[in-house]
């Protein structure tokens, strides 16, 4: 079912930006894109994680008091076993995508690359769903506050407004926001090749080369100076990993509380 689910919202996707042209509104279209598809990825995993551990969570708290085992290897069993899907299903929805949309085909390492940001986003993600998966019991409650806490994340994702323009009070949800990370990369893997390419890459998008401001198109516009994009995956990185590590802690302090 979750499988189906994916193919059919990445089917939608197709039909909504199916064949971008290379124009400035074409950039555009794709921009928007690649932030729906960042947003869907996110929000796929999220979905799939967060009511792993509140269903479990008596049982388990039990049965490790019981010294039936412990918590590291419960948290960890649980994690592989959801690796495997925590690959394919970004990796179905990326092939999917791809090529109909129109994305860059060029070079084929950049579609492996655009797959390895989708996995990348959607374990990243699974992080911060396991975070409150693991620290709330109830899990209507852990349901409701999912939005609240993801959601004011994708302002800062350098769609919505421009990266320049966030006050620097706000500079910290900036760098915890995987959709400014998972968009960024995702922007820059389509476009460094024709942005910072020869004349003839370049020449695939003419507004690129534009004179006239209202001709011309710039992918960037709205994002600041960032790391590029093997910078913003070793963010992702970061974050599912500290995620993770996190979330184990929080499921070994409550089995400990609960002696």
């Amino acid at each position: 079912m979750k499988l189906l689910t994916t193919c059919l919202t990445a089917v939608f996707a197709v039909l909504l930006f199916y064949k971008t042209p290379k124009t400035v509104e074409g950039v555009q279209n794709i921009q928007g894109a690649l932030f729906f598809i960042t947003m869907n990825i996110s929000f796929n995993a999220i979905q799939n994680v967060i009511l792993i551990f509140p269903d479990e969570r008596p049982v388990f708290l039990r049965e490790v008091n019981n010294n039936m085992y412990k918590c590291g290897p419960y948290f960890w069993a649980k994690v592989l076993s959801e690796l495997p899907f925590s690959i394919l299903t970004p990796s179905i929805f990326g092939c999917i995508v791809y090529y109909p949309i129109g994305l860059n085909n060029e070079v084929f390492s950049i579609f492996l690359r655009f797959l390895l940001i989708l996995i990348l986003i959607y374990n990243a993600s699974s992080g911060y769903s396991l975070i409150i998966s693991a620290g709330f019991s109830d899990k209507q409650l852990a349901v409701t506050l999912t939005p609240v806490l993801i959601i004011p994340l994708m302002l800062f994702a350098g769609f919505f407004v421009s990266t320049d323009n966030i006050a620097w009070y706000l500079y910290e949800f900036e760098y915890l926001s995987i959709f400014k990370y998972g968009y960024t990369a995702l922007l820059m893997n389509q476009f460094d090749y024709y942005v910072n390419g020869d004349d003839e890459q370049k020449a695939e998008y003419p507004c690129l080369e534009e004179t006239e401001p209202a001709k011309r198109c710039d992918p960037y516009s709205q994002i600041a100076m960032n790391p590029g994009v093997e910078g913003n995956m070793y963010a992702l990185l970061g974050i599912y990993i500290g995620c993770y590590l996190l979330a184990w802690a929080i499921l070994t302090k409550l089995s400990s509380k609960y002696e």
